[in-house]
């Protein structure tokens, strides 16, 4: 089969690899769409901490089931999924506890075993979760990132009667000002250098958006009040001194992007306006089931925000357009080169 590496540094390659048999309870996909991530693109860069190189990437994935492990239950030959790609121990404290997203040996497919850029993978079956009736491949592979955005939408508390700030127009970014809308917000802000993301949020029922310069003030003006909820989906240090600024006093600063390095806190806000610093890693399966019936029911367009669609041994062009800045979400479709 052909897959796509993640060679060294700055090198994507389309090579040939051997077709992957399904261990005792795993299924094989061949995946249908694969979205490209920041993660992805970490990865590339050779600055993601948690990421070997090289790799087989992709794990935004939703596919047609293709063979069936031995001891593999719950899907069949034939049967449409998608991809949970967390894969857990099942027995360390968090595991047991419901929160297998912070496991003590959680590895990824497509980071630390590969991933779905290639005419098969992998996984086991406890990975995956059926695609409803008449969801396309598009929206079905978009179910993953959006249950970032409904865990960490969770995880700050809720945002039901709370006005939110949303910093980033990425994918990511428009994902969590559609997951804080679908959960309640009174009023939701955007900010990102792009135009084109800025009006995107826009359409798609942020109240304002505005540029990160001066986007303090901005926002603090646009919205009802000051954000209750300020979710940063960039991670360096402007950002998360902006998100402390903006936040209300005794509000939540929710970290979700990932940070290149270290990066300095305002530590003196934190403490004298009484703001809570929560993190946020992946998701578990009621943040996916949100996502998925989100989607399904239309609540979220996530579709829309696929600007791009190329074929797997385009794979190198995919990876140079999602890093430029002005695509959204980039998407994969390995089975149009079979």
């Amino acid at each position: 089969m052909r897959q796509a590496v993640l060679a060294a540094p700055g090198v994507v390659e389309v090579r040939d690899g051997p077709l992957p048999e399904p261990g005792p309870g795993e299924l094989r996909v061949r995946a249908e769409a694969v979205g490209l991530c920041g993660s992805d693109l970490h990865a590339l860069a050779g600055e993601h901490p948690f990421i070997e190189l090289p790799v087989v990437p992709g794990h935004e994935a939703a596919g047609v089931v293709d063979a069936v492990g031995p001891g593999a239950e719950g899907f069949a030959v034939g049967d449409r999924v998608l991809l949970e790609p967390n894969l857990v121990d099942g027995t360390c404290r968090y595991c047991t506890t419901g929160r297998y997203n912070l496991c003590e040996h959680l590895a990824v497919v497509g980071c630390q075993t590969a991933g779905a850029l290639a005419g098969a993978f992998v996984a086991p079956a406890s990975r995956f979760h059926a695609v409803p009736e008449g969801m396309s491949a598009r929206d079905a592979a978009m179910v993953e990132p959006l249950s970032t955005a409904t865990h960490a939408v969770r995880v700050a508390g809720g945002v039901r009667d709370r006005t939110v700030a949303v910093l980033g127009g990425g994918s990511i970014g428009l994902l969590t000002m559609l997951a804080a809308r679908a959960g309640g917000a009174t009023a939701v802000a955007v900010s990102d250098p792009v135009e084109g993301k800025r009006a995107l949020a826009l359409e798609l029922g942020a109240d304002l958006a505005v540029e990160p310069g001066g986007a303090v003030e901005a926002i603090r003006s646009g919205l009802p009040w000051r954000p209750d909820v300020v979710f940063d989906c960039v991670a360096n240090a402007g950002s998360v001194a902006q998100a402390c600024a903006l936040a209300s006093k005794g509000g939540t600063v929710v970290i979700e992007g990932v940070p290149r390095g270290a990066v300095e806190v305002p530590l003196h806000l934190v403490q004298d306006h009484e703001l809570r610093l929560q993190g946020t890693a992946m998701y578990v399966r009621e943040d996916v089931v949100l996502a998925l019936e989100l989607i399904r029911t239309g609540e979220v367009p996530a579709g829309r925000l696929v600007t791009a669609e190329l074929p797997l041994e385009a794979a190198a062009e995919a990876f140079a357009l999602a890093g430029g800045g002005g695509a959204v979400k980039v998407h994969l479709r390995p089975q149009a080169d079979a």
